[in-house]
């Protein structure tokens, strides 16, 4: 946590370069006990105070990313579970997330600014935004086809990051969680039924809404409303 603090001037505000509901992302340049990666590292870390809950999730993340390897997963460069502050390390996508580059608003732009672009980047291409896309749905289908199945449940395009050369990752997998069959034995794991709600309004299949039930199907309704955002500037309803 030290390392963390120090890399990262206190968690300082000039270093934060995105915000969730679970908590903050701040970038750094250097990390003592980590390789040195040439785009820096975004250190992910839950909101003081965060309580079981948080750490549940950051837990979760770190046990999903463990055992999770495809070039177009985000992956997990470091953790420190510490009580007074948990954190995540990744590498910086300095391309920012997909929808902050299609909808462009003056909070986006701040956040493209704090990763290092000096003016607002042009609007992607249809074909760059249709690359970025294949990639995460690359990496979703991984997902979906371990054993156990992993299921992402937030699908947007605020988690679907860029890097320097428009590579697309699909990151936040901090709500996925291993599904586990509903009916016992040796049947084929299908779906995971919950009594939180997951997800992003607009993006969640009724399914989830009506029934708790998420499944690769609610995974795969929400990339589909991925791509309709993508590929006509508009949001999810």
């Amino acid at each position: 946590l030290d390392e963390l603090i120090a890399a990262t001037d206190g968690f300082a505000e000039a270093r934060k370069v995105g915000e969730g509901g679970f908590g903050r992302v701040y970038r750094c340049d250097a990390l003592p006990s980590l390789p040195r990666v040439a785009c820096g590292f975004a250190v992910k870390t839950a909101l003081v105070g965060v309580g079981a809950q948080g750490l549940a999730e950051l837990q979760s993340e770190v046990r999903t990313l463990s055992a999770a390897c495809h070039r177009s997963l985000l992956p997990l460069l470091g953790v420190c579970l510490a009580p007074a502050r948990a954190c995540l390390v990744y590498p910086l996508c300095r391309g920012g997330s997909l929808e902050d580059r299609l909808y462009r608003a003056p909070a986006a732009l701040q956040r493209l600014r704090m990763l290092g672009f000096e003016t607002p980047p042009p609007p992607l291409s249809s074909a760059a935004r249709l690359r970025v896309l294949r990639d995460a749905a690359s990496a979703l289908h991984y997902l979906h086809t371990r054993s156990p199945m992993i299921l992402h449940r937030d699908v947007s395009a605020g988690n679907i990051l860029l890097d320097e050369r428009g590579n697309g990752y699909l990151a936040d997998v901090g709500l996925a969680r291993a599904a586990e069959a509903t009916a016992g034995g040796s049947q084929q794991v299908s779906h995971l039924s919950t009594q939180r709600i997951f997800g992003k309004p607009g993006y969640m299949d009724s399914i989830i809404t009506h029934d708790g039930q998420a499944s690769q199907l609610t995974d795969g309704f929400a990339l589909g409303i991925t791509l309709f955002v993508s590929l006509t500037g508009r949001g999810a309803l």
